[in-house]
């Protein structure tokens, strides 16, 4: 049971859609101070994408975790995109090694490395 004035649903006609309501949304724009903040971050960024690009792990690896040290070290609303990148990142990574892991598998059975 509902009460009338706080109904479970709610009606509305003659508005935007989702798709029209997801490509409004506007670009955050960063003060001064707070882009001279995201420059190392964004160059670190850089360095992982280039890591992981070239197929370099370790170097991928290395790239993320300094990311995410300068990503603790900034304010939350600054770094929203930059965290779903990063977790991006991880999974493609991951997956990365793992298939790399699976490949070598039965080579390294092969010659008794295991």
């Amino acid at each position: 049971m509902t009460h009338r004035s706080h109904p479970r649903v709610h009606l509305l006609t003659g508005g935007p859609d989702w798709e029209q309501r997801q490509a409004t949304v506007k670009a955050v724009l960063f003060r001064r101070r707070q882009k001279e903040a995201r420059k190392p971050l964004l160059a670190l960024m850089e360095e992982l994408r280039e890591a992981v690009e070239r197929g370099d792990w370790a170097s991928a690896r290395a790239a993320r975790s300094a990311a995410w040290g300068e990503v603790n070290r900034l304010a939350d609303n600054l770094t929203t995109e930059e965290r779903r990148q990063l977790w991006r990142y991880k999974r493609r990574i991951l997956a990365a090694v793992r298939s790399v892991t699976m490949l070598n598998a039965p080579v390294a059975a092969e010659t008794g490395a295991l």
